[in-house]
């Protein structure tokens, strides 16, 4: 009976480790991270292409300046001034004209009416 309940704790215990560096993992994978390289003005997820803006536009000018800007936050007005020459805007309509994907967007940004938050790294569901 002493071997069997040895053998029993032995094989809880590894049950246990190969548990814990699992979940370790799954959580690891989840993490993910934007980037942009100005280089060829493309953002980035993880490496995977997501868009490619242009060269001097509206777009290049606003995802640079977020990027500039990671976890602050950034008022209409602050973008108004910075990035789009005192034209009015629309955060919802800016970031819609970039063409990022819903998904990204949802997970990086925190949108306001008055304001966004932009977090380059963050968890996917």
């Amino acid at each position: 009976m002493d071997l069997f309940m040895i053998v029993m704790l032995i094989f809880f215990c590894i049950m246990t480790v190969v548990s814990y560096i699992y979940l370790l993992m799954s959580f690891d994978e989840k993490e993910r991270c934007l980037s942009f390289d100005e280089k060829t003005k493309t953002v980035f997820c993880d490496g995977k292409k997501i868009i490619s803006v242009r060269d001097g536009s509206g777009n290049y000018r606003f995802i640079k300046y977020i990027f500039d800007h990671p976890d602050s936050v950034i008022s209409v007005t602050e973008l108004e001034a910075n990035v789009f020459f005192g034209q009015n805007v629309n955060i919802v309509k800016v970031l819609s004209n970039t063409h990022l994907p819903k998904e990204i967007i949802n997970t990086f940004f925190c949108v306001s009416k008055n304001s966004l938050i932009f977090k380059n790294k963050a968890f996917l569901k």
